[in-house]
């Protein structure tokens, strides 16, 4: 079994690695190469015959090692990558499951920051913080009445890892939580789990609506005109998603006529999103450069889980995160 690491904590990564390998059950487990892939795009020893990779996320920071990485994708004796993210609607990935590699994804390691984000622009919104900004440039001392948490609702759309993340910090500042999702589930968490059949009912009652689902066929432009009008003009959405998952241009007449108060957008349909996009002169609309899941422990926390992966990999075990299908094998 040859194993590649990537990123910057590769080296740690890969010492670690040892002690999982030194005590796996088959002889072909422990007589592993463990190989590192470097910032430069080189190699510490010989790719070829590659079955295991571990595609980090700080390999995204070093352009001639991205290169090399993706150029793995091509080897035909792979057969399992841990991928970087939670999301994989990139073509790439479904070319690995339709040729039997096994893939791993990142859900659950950006959990937490993304949900600190949500709820960074939960406050901004909820206590006003961008008229504060505005009085301050006027130098100007009057008071803004800002409302308060504990009497709104969250409303979750995708009750996943990030989902309940956000669940959880919502209860802490008193609110009322409602989630839906495809499967249901029970959560003392919740106030009310909400069929997915009824996701107007939890839109109508929601003050904020954070969108957190995966993106696939049957999520695709989930909320478009019909789903802003039940949210009502009081309430604020927040997608953590993708872009896809709404109907852009519904959201933007949504925002212009002010159907509903404002939007954090952290994904939006095509990014980088075009300068001409009219998102960006909207101003109750709050846009930011899909980077809400970032965290300096992200390349930490997706280490730990590809160790653990490693270690149930070479044992014969079921793979944590393992998936079957993106969804978009017949586009």
């Amino acid at each position: 079994m040859k194993v590649c690491f990537t990123g910057d904590l590769a080296e740690s990564l890969r010492e670690e690695a040892r002690g999982i390998i030194a005590n796996a059950v088959s002889d072909s487990a422990r007589e592993a190469e463990l190989i590192v892939l470097g910032p430069d795009g080189s190699f510490d020893g010989d790719a070829r015959g590659l079955e295991v990779l571990y595609f980090s996320l700080s390999a995204t920071n070093h352009p001639a090692a991205m290169k090399a990485l993706l150029g793995l994708f091509d080897s035909p004796s792979l057969r399992w990558v841990q991928g970087p993210g939670a999301g994989i609607d990139h073509p790439i990935w479904q070319g690995l499951i339709d040729r039997g590699v096994r893939l791993t994804n990142a859900s659950g390691i950006h959990s937490e920051p993304i949900a600190q984000y949500i709820f960074a622009y939960v406050l901004h919104w909820e206590r006003n913080v961008r008229q504060h900004q505005e009085q301050q440039a006027r130098r100007e001392w009057k008071t803004i009445h800002s409302e308060d948490l504990a009497q709104k609702t969250l409303g979750i759309v995708g009750y996943g890892g990030i989902g309940q993340a956000a669940a959880r910090i919502a209860r802490a500042f008193g609110m009322r939580v409602l989630a839906t999702r495809r499967t249901p589930v029970e959560d003392d968490v919740l106030d009310r789990f909400v069929p997915l059949a009824d996701l107007h009912e939890l839109l109508a009652e929601s003050d904020y609506v954070v969108l957190c689902m995966p993106f696939n066929d049957d999520t695709r432009e989930m909320l478009g005109a019909a789903e802003f009008a039940a949210m009502g003009a009081s309430s604020v959405l927040i997608n953590v998603a993708r872009g896809g998952v709404v109907n852009e241009s519904d959201l933007i007449e949504a925002l212009s006529a002010r159907m509903i108060r404002g939007a954090t957008l952290d994904v939006v349909s095509e990014e980088p999103l075009p300068e001409s996009s009219p998102l960006w002169g909207l101003d109750n609309c709050m846009i930011t450069p899909h980077d809400a899941g970032y965290s300096p422990l992200g390349d930490t926390r997706l280490g730990a889980l590809f160790l653990e992966n490693l270690r149930r990999y070479a044992a014969g075990d079921t793979l944590i995160n393992e998936i079957s299908t993106t969804g978009f094998g017949d586009r």
